[in-house]
């Protein structure tokens, strides 16, 4: 069974997903013990990313002038589905370099472009995203980081909490107060060197699950910057910020999808392997559902995913979309995973056995990029504006 499934999904994949998918199963899935661990191996994680960004996985956002391959949201997220079904936590650290890269691609400067697409492309940097703050959560807005002018540039300051790969990356894409409250021509963008006198970090936080994702806080203390390090206009940063975020859930479904794979893949072994009252469980109704039910939930990321990253690639409106898509896809991991471990029952919530990991590591999907709650507050403002949604919805 489980050869017969390996094969289904190899003849499948586009030959970009492939390598990925050579690249999980030979680097990422012999380490994944060794990844899931505290204190985390920071080495490791930053070398197996660099390989993946060799392999092309960043240049999808990056367009071909600069060294990628894109933009081309349908590939990247095959590679992340690919890498989400060896290792969630390697998946998500994917995520700030490519944000970065978006961001650059699409408001930076030309000087910008050479100093940070041309490296992350050819898979000689890793980035890092700092938006949220210790006080502020979801809550973006509210965020108090400053940015203020002096002669040469601009000095920052502030305290940012949960930032993914700040203990390995190369360069920093920062938000920060430029102006008064509110988020309207108050905030603004900066991507700067990691290496820069004043950047701290102080600590990797220690996690439930998605250990091989560096998860950091973040200080910045008098940070002098050049106003080349500025991206796009000053008091633009909310709506470049926004179109990060809303580019970032698509990774949820893709990831799920993964996880979910995965989960098929091990309980169909474990269930075909197992005997229980004189048959295999596979052959049990009660676990029969479950499985059933595992196989929709990958079908429902990957068809989420795809249908997102198509609108993207085709320029089209998709923040209803995404935000479902996070929403759909953090749901059905966290239930796919936990139908895993029911499957496996009490060999299932030992370290040893893998679903164990996907349930730890399924959890953050409802919580982080923004909570389940904000994606339906998102959601529900946002149908009244697109009054046809209904109609058009998953339609080509």
């Amino acid at each position: 069974m489980t050869a017969t499934m390996s094969h289904t999904r190899a003849s499948a994949a586009s030959p970009f997903a492939q390598t990925i998918r050579r690249f999980t199963e030979e680097k990422v899935i012999p380490r994944s013990h060794e990844l899931d661990q505290h204190p985390q191996d920071m080495p490791l994680i930053r070398e197996l990313l660099l390989q993946a960004g060799k392999l092309g996985l960043y240049g999808a956002v990056i367009p071909e002038e600069y060294g990628g391959t894109g933009p081309n949201s349908l590939a990247l997220h095959e590679g992340i589905e690919e890498l989400g079904y060896g290792n969630a936590g390697l998946a998500m650290s994917l995520m700030p370099t490519y944000l970065l890269s978006r961001a650059v691609a699409l408001h930076g400067s030309e000087l910008q472009k050479q100093k940070w697409l041309v490296p992350i492309a050819n898979g000689e940097m890793i980035g890092s995203w700092a938006v949220t703050e210790p006080h502020t959560g979801s809550d973006v807005a509210s965020i108090t980081t400053k940015a203020e002018r002096t002669p040469d540039g601009w000095r920052l300051n502030g305290r940012k909490m949960f930032i993914t790969n700040a203990t390995v990356a190369d360069c920093l894409l920062v938000l920060a107060r430029t102006g008064g409250p509110g988020i309207r021509e108050t905030l603004t963008t900066f991507v700067v060197p990691m290496d820069l006198p004043g950047i701290t970090v102080p600590r990797a936080l220690e996690k439930m699950g998605l250990r091989s994702s560096p998860t950091c806080e973040l200080v910045l203390d008098d940070v002098i910057v050049s106003d080349d390090d500025r991206l796009g206009p000053v008091g633009h940063g909310w709506q470049i910020g926004m179109d990060v975020l809303d580019y970032e859930r698509l990774a949820i479904p893709a990831i799920a999808a993964g996880m979910c794979a995965r989960a098929l893949e091990l309980t169909s072994r474990y269930a075909a392997d197992r005997t229980a009252f004189g048959k295999s469980l596979d052959r049990h109704g009660p676990v029969q559902g479950m499985l059933a039910d595992i196989a929709a939930g990958l079908l429902e990321c990957r068809l989420l995913y795809r249908h997102i990253a198509g609108l993207v690639d085709a320029g089209r409106p998709a923040v209803v979309d995404g935000s479902i898509g996070k929403l759909v896809g953090g749901r059905l991991a966290n239930s796919v995973s936990s139908l895993a471990v029911q499957v496996h029952g009490g060999y299932g919530y030992i370290r040893e056995y893998e679903v164990e990991r996907l349930y730890r590591d399924a959890r953050l999907f409802t919580i982080g990029g923004g909570t389940s709650e904000i994606q339906q507050k998102i959601i529900a403002e946002q149908l009244p504006r697109e009054p046809g949604w209904a109609r058009t919805a998953a339609l080509p």
